[in-house]
C-alpha cells in the first residue's frame, strides 16, 4: 500500500457530531453521531498516490464497482442461496441499493416473493428498497424490456408486496435513522394459484388522455411526460409544485383522467427534468420510504388500479416527516475554481 494510516477507535469515547458530506447517492449525507478515530501513525512513499474515487450524482466512478459487485457475487447467490435466480441487474441509477432486478427460473406459484424475502436476508441485500423479479425469458440489462414486456404481467393491486427492516444509514428518505420498509414488484408470469384479480389492461388501445389534460385540470402539476406511454411502455411521470399530500393530487387524477392502460405513475419536484429518465429514476429511488410513499389507488370510475411512487421532497408540513431532507450535490464554483487551479499547478494529479 502507498499509504498507511494507524490509529485506533476507543468504544468508550463519546461520539461525535460530524458530517453533512457529499455520497454517492448524489445527496449530502445527513450528519450524525460517530465513533472518533484516532490517527497514531501514517507512513507512506515519498512519491505515494493516494487512491480515490470522486462519489457525487450518479454515473460516478463507484457506480462501475458497484457492477463489479453485481457479477462477482451472482455465482454466490445462484450456487449457495437461490438456484433460480438467473440473473441480476443493480441498475446505476439506483446507487447500489436503491434498485434490484432479479431474473428466475420460476417453476411454482409464489416463487417471486420467495426470493425477495431471501434476498432482503442476505448480507448487504438487506439495504436494497426495491426488488423487481422478472422471468427468465427478459433481458434484466435492456431495460426496455422491463418496462415493456416484465410490466404487461405486473397487476399493481396483486403484485406488489411490501416488508420492513434495516436501511442503509445514508437513506434520507426513511422515518427513522437505519430502519425503512421494502416493496417488491412481482412481474412473472402467473400460475392460476397466483391469480386474484386479472385487471391487466389491453394497453396499446386504451390510451385516451393528453398531456396538456392534466397541466389544464390540476394547478400543481407542472409538466407531464408520456413519452413512455406513446412508446407501449405504462409509466407516467409528473412534475408537481407540491402544496398537499401527492396521494391526494393521485386520486384526483385517477378519477378524471382515464389511466386504464398505466400500471405506473410517478411524482417528483418541480425542479426535476422529468424528461431525463435517468435523473428522475435516480431522485424518485432516493426519496421513497416504500410503505409510505407508494400507495395502489383504484379507479372507482374506470376499475383500474395503478402503483403511485412519490419521489417528491418530504417536509414536516405536508407529509409529516420529522427527519432533516438533504439537498442534492452541487459543487460550488469556488470548489470547482480551486481543484482546477491545483491541478494547473500540478499539486493535483489525476490519473
Amino acid at each position: 500500500m502507498p499509504v498507511i494510516i494507524e490509529g485506533y477507535v476507543d468504544p468508550h469515547e463519546e461520539l461525535i457530531y460530524e458530517g453533512p458530506f457529499g455520497d454517492h447517492t448524489g445527496f449530502y449525507s445527513l450528519a450524525d453521531y460517530y465513533p472518533k478515530f484516532h490517527i497514531t501513525c501514517i507512513t507512506h512513499r515519498s512519491d505515494a498516490v493516494y487512491p480515490t474515487t470522486i462519489v457525487g450524482i450518479p454515473p460516478q466512478e463507484d457506480a462501475y464497482i458497484a457492477k463489479a459487485t453485481e457479477r462477482i457475487f451472482l455465482p454466490l447467490i445462484k450456487t449457495a442461496l437461490l438456484s433460480e435466480v438467473t440473473d441480476i441487474d443493480i441498475p446505476v441509477a439506483g446507487v447500489s441499493h436503491n434498485i434490484t432486478i432479479v431474473k428466475i427460473n420460476k417453476t411454482y406459484p409464489g416463487q417471486a416473493y420467495k426470493v425477495m424475502n431471501s434476498l432482503w436476508g442476505a448480507g448487504q441485500m438487506m439495504f436494497n428498497k426495491s426488488l423487481i423479479v422478472v422471468d427468465d425469458d427478459i433481458d434484466i440489462h435492456d431495460y426496455t424490456q422491463i418496462l415493456q414486456t416484465a410490466l404487461s404481467k405486473y397487476n399493481p393491486i396483486t403484485d406488489t408486496y411490501y416488508s420492513k427492516g434495516p436501511a442503509d444509514i445514508l437513506d434520507h428518505s426513511s422515518r427513522k435513522f437505519a430502519y425503512g420498509s421494502k416493496i417488491g414488484i412481482d412481474a412473472t408470469n402467473k400460475f392460476p394459484e397466483e391469480i386474484e384479480d386479472d385487471n391487466i389492461s389491453d394497453f396499446k388501445n386504451s390510451i385516451t388522455f393528453t398531456k396538456k389534460e392534466f397541466t389544464e385540470i390540476f394547478k400543481e402539476i407542472t409538466n407531464v411526460n408520456i413519452d413512455l406511454v406513446l412508446d407501449n411502455k405504462p409509466i407516467l411521470f409528473f412534475s408537481v409544485k407540491k402544496e398537499r399530500l401527492v396521494k391526494k393530487i393521485a386520486e384526483e387524477v385517477i378519477e378524471k383522467i382515464n389511466l386504464k392502460s398505466i400500471k405506473i405513475i410517478i411524482f417528483v419536484d418541480n425542479n426535476i427534468d422529468i424528461f431525463n429518465l435517468f435523473k428522475t429514476i435516480w431522485v424518485t429511488a432516493n426519496n421513497i420510504d416504500p410503505v409510505y410513499d407508494t400507495f395502489i389507488l383504484e379507479s372507482k370510475k374506470y376499475k383500474n388500479s395503478l402503483l403511485v411512487i412519490d419521489g417528491t421532497t418530504k417536509t414536516k408540513e405536508i407529509d409529516n416527516f420529522e427527519r432533516e431532507w438533504p439537498d442534492i450535490i452541487e459543487m460550488s464554483e469556488d470548489i470547482k475554481k480551486k481543484i482546477d487551479k491545483k491541478i494547473e499547478n500540478g499539486k493535483l494529479k489525476i490519473h
